[in-house]
């Protein structure tokens, strides 16, 4: 069923964009289209789901750990939750302000014949780090491991 509704949800994602191509967007609307997509839901879920494992993996160790290595174990998980909230809010800010940049700047364009102005490259640049915050973020916690040490 899930794989069925991706694709479904692509295609409808492609016929409403293309409906609204032909009518003019408002800055909100362009900054909806351009900065919420599934793509960046995807990757927060992948997140989400990574998180859910290792909780359940740190769970099955609960008889084997001290009260306080559990502990401390649970709270760095939930620390990473929160940490991975922060980017997202970080990566959605900085995406909206090149966003609304983007908009008005092709607005402005469209409406007079001059040449692309460089305005929205620190908007553009800010969004670029934000996003590679993330993928580092996710790429180190995903190779934290848990170790057994000898007793």
């Amino acid at each position: 069923m899930k794989s069925m509704l991706l694709p479904l949800l692509s295609c409808l994602a492609a016929c409403s964009s293309q409906q609204s191509a032909n009518q003019p967007l408002n800055v909100s609307q362009y900054v909806e289209q351009t900065c919420y997509t599934s793509a960046s839901d995807e990757l927060s879920s992948s997140f989400d789901t990574f998180l859910d494992h290792r909780k359940d993996e740190l769970a099955g160790l609960r008889s084997e750990l001290t009260d306080e290595n559990f502990q401390q174990l649970h709270f760095a998980l939930s620390h990473f939750s929160t940490y991975w909230e922060k980017l997202e809010i970080e990566r959605n800010q900085a995406c909206e302000q090149w966003a609304a940049c983007q908009f008005i700047t092709e607005s402005s364009h469209a409406a007079s014949s001059m040449q692309p102005s460089p305005h929205c490259e620190a908007p553009n640049f800010e969004y670029n780090v934000s996003r590679v915050k993330m993928v580092t973020f996710l790429s180190d916690v995903a190779n934290l491991q848990l170790q057994r040490s000898a007793e």
